[in-house]
């Protein structure tokens, strides 16, 4: 039997031990890492210190030059166009001849009318008339009556004593019935006066009002400009047939023109207010030429959630359905903070910076803006903005409330 190898396992035994011990000592003398401490990140912002003071806002915006006194002037009966002197764009002063229409159906009704009214008139002169000479007539008749009457009780009496005839007394009594029937045709010709002056009256009332009516229609074939101005469109040329109330030609006077801006229902209500209460609003164009507010509509454009202002200008306006830069002043706010435009984030949200250099979102009413010393400024307002805060007026994509900032100047 063979004999296990004992100095061979002893030695493995102890180079194994030897092998152990070195990797222990290795393994505990290593250097050891320090940790490295994690900053967090910070985006770096600039701020603007926030200072409360009573301001005016301005509005800038656009408005369209109009004039609601422009005229479509129409032809008032069928008629020809006789001649035309005027073209688009056309300069005239009031009652200068812009078109002439044909005159003759005009005329001749004119005439038909006027005969009328004196044909009226003279029946109610002859009524009158025959009323004074019927009166008079009357009153003889009456005396007749009366001189018959008496008449007619002597040959009655006479009768009696058989001093006249049957016959003369039969003449008598006649002559008697036949003066009350003249009578009563003389007396209903009377009562019968006021119902013909009335007719008569009636009467000459239309037609003077037909007289009228046909003078109107008569004037109106000189179609002449209601005042200085510029024709604006021409619908006709010489020669065409014309209906009643056919457009012929657009005038827009030179008096009247108006600037019309739309501006947010915030603002028109303002504005709205500016007026009731009397209070002056400063406007003006970019031209310089001051504007005065005359009213506000009162209903909200359905498209665009605007209202419409008007204002006047003593100044020139150029001419209908020209664009011009408006500024307008409004009434001064209190409490006001001026900021830059990218400080504004979604309409009404603004971000302060808090003591521990994080976002801090703040709604606010924007009430506006006006030019600042290099570009437009706006004006914010709210509750929660106190003197001396830091306000971003950075940029930033990605704000949001408790971002970590670092301010830059």
């Amino acid at each position: 039997m063979r004999q296990f190898p004992v100095k061979s396992f002893v030695a493995g035994l102890v180079i194994f031990s030897v092998g152990v011990g070195g990797f222990i000592q290795l393994t505990q003398s290593k250097l050891k890492a320090e940790p490295i401490e994690r900053i967090p990140f910070a985006w770096r912002v600039s701020t603007q210190h926030a200072r409360l003071q009573t301001i005016s806002p301005v509005f800038n915006g656009f408005g369209a030059v109009q004039n609601p006194d422009t005229q479509t002037l129409k032809a008032r009966i069928p008629t020809d166009v006789a001649a035309l002197y005027a073209r688009e764009g056309t300069r005239a002063f009031a009652g200068d001849l812009l078109i002439e229409l044909d005159s003759t159906d005009a005329e001749i009704k004119l005439s038909r009318a006027r005969a009328n009214l004196e044909d009226a008139k003279a029946g109610l002169i002859a009524l009158n008339a025959t009323e004074t000479k019927d009166t008079e007539a009357l009153d003889l008749d009456l005396e007749t009556l009366d001189i018959l009457s008496h008449k007619l009780a002597r040959i009655l009496d006479l009768k009696k004593r058989n001093l006249t005839s049957e016959e003369d007394l039969d003449t008598a009594r006649q002559a008697v019935v036949s003066q009350k029937l003249k009578i009563n045709r003389r007396e209903l010709a009377l009562a019968t006066v006021k119902s013909k002056r009335t007719q008569l009256t009636t009467a000459i009332q239309r037609f003077r009002a037909e007289v009228r009516a046909a003078t109107r229609d008569f004037k109106s074939t000189k179609v002449k400009a209601p005042a200085n101005g510029q024709v604006i469109n021409v619908d006709v040329v010489s020669g065409d047939r014309v209906q009643a109330n056919q457009n012929l030609l657009t005038f827009a006077p030179d008096s009247g023109r108006e600037i019309r801006v739309q501006v947010p229902a915030s603002i028109g209500l303002i504005l709205s207010n500016a007026l009731s209460t009397q209070t002056p609003v400063i406007a003006s164009t970019d031209r310089g030429d001051s504007l005065k507010l005359t009213r506000v509509s009162g209903a909200v454009r359905d498209n665009t959630g605007s209202i419409d202002s008007f204002f006047i200008s003593n100044a020139q306006l150029p001419p209908t359905g020209s664009v011009l830069s408006v500024s307008i002043q409004l009434v001064a706010e209190p409490s006001v903070a001026v900021l830059p435009t990218d400080a504004l984030y979604g309409g009404n949200l603004i971000y302060r910076v808090t003591s521990d250099s994080t976002l801090e979102a703040l709604k606010v009413e924007h009430l506006g803006q006006r030019p600042g010393p290099t570009k437009t400024e706006i004006l914010v307002r709210s509750p929660n903005i106190q003197n001396g805060d830091q306000i971003l007026v950075s940029r930033l994509p990605a704000a949001v409330t408790g971002l970590k900032v670092e301010i830059i100047q």
